[in-house]
């Protein structure tokens, strides 16, 4: 009944000329559509790759590895300044989750310079927070680098290698690649590539509680903490659909939706109240109008 459902909003991507890869819908775990604009094949997910560490994180919390209240230098006493700052020791686990570690300014990658120290929790570490943390977003991608160091510390593994047997495997996704820092971490806030479709499971398990062919993957709770409003972000200047909150290293959207996003219009949109997931890839600056057709023509057809 819903076949061919992408058909109009792949007209609104022609006319408006945005550079799309390629777009798959699903609803009650079942594919309805899907199109490509270009060849199917792993695609950079830029900063979409932090909610599949969040979703890391909480595997390594439902292990008793450690806890959203650990205090961030705990884990690396030998790579601390000499001198550490009140807010620099009071940064939790919970304050790299949502961006508010207590910096003005992004600390690492967004598309500044990488450090000249090789060891970027390190150089992370070096910068002391001018603003309590926990209370103001400001968005880093070093805060999710510092959580894939925080699991890779815990674990005795790699993000990556960590998250392969507990998710990848059991999602299906075949021999994921993740770029590294100089000393051959996973980014964790960037560099995950993966096909379109191979988000769709990642989302189903989600809109699922966690839950992925009767196999437990990430608990309920954290699946409901992760994707839920935790601090604001109308403050930072952002596009509407970026201004509605953040969670765990997820989005808030409208109507109790959520959204894995990364740069250039990559997304894994995850809509409960349809019981849906939409992912899709692209390359342009213009993700609203991406999310605008998304409002106005399919999900109403949902």
């Amino acid at each position: 009944m819903k076949q061919g459902i992408l058909r109009e909003y792949v007209e609104y991507i022609d006319e408006r000329k945005i550079d799309m890869f390629g777009i798959c819908v699903q609803q009650h775990g079942r594919l309805l559509d899907s199109f490509r604009w270009t060849a199917d094949e792993p695609h950079p997910l830029y900063s979409m790759s932090k909610s599949y560490t969040s979703v890391g994180v909480g595997i390594a919390i439902d292990e008793g590895r450690f806890s959203l209240d650990d205090r961030v230098v705990s884990f690396f006493p030998e790579l601390l300044p000499e001198t550490v700052g009140k807010y620099a020791a009071e940064m939790t686990v919970r304050d790299l989750l949502t961006m508010a570690s207590g910096v003005s300014r992004p600390v690492l990658m967004n598309g500044g310079a990488a450090p000249e120290e090789r060891d970027w929790a390190k150089a992370f570490l070096s910068v002391q927070p001018d603003m309590r943390p926990g209370s103001t977003f400001v968005y880093d991608s070093g805060c999710t680098y510092m959580l894939s160091r925080i699991v890779a510390k815990t674990t005795g593994q790699d993000l990556l290698d960590y998250m392969k047997p507990r998710l990848f495997d059991p999602l299906g996704i075949g021999n994921p690649v993740w770029d590294r820092c100089p000393l051959g971490y996973s980014l964790g806030g960037s560099g995950l590539r993966l096909r379109t479709a191979q988000s769709l499971p990642f989302g189903q398990m989600l809109l699922q509680g966690g839950e992925w062919e009767g196999r437990r993957i990430v608990s309920a709770d954290w699946v409901r903490e992760a994707t839920s409003f935790q601090i604001a972000t109308d403050n930072c200047g952002f596009f509407y659909d970026k201004s509605l909150g953040y969670g765990y290293q997820f989005w808030i959207a409208r109507e109790g939706a959520y959204r894995a996003s990364g740069a250039h219009g990559q997304g894994c949109f995850v809509l409960p109240h349809k019981d849906a997931v939409i992912t899709y890839n692209a390359h342009t600056p213009d993700l609203q109008s991406i999310l605008e057709g998304l409002w106005d023509i399919v999900i109403p057809a949902l």
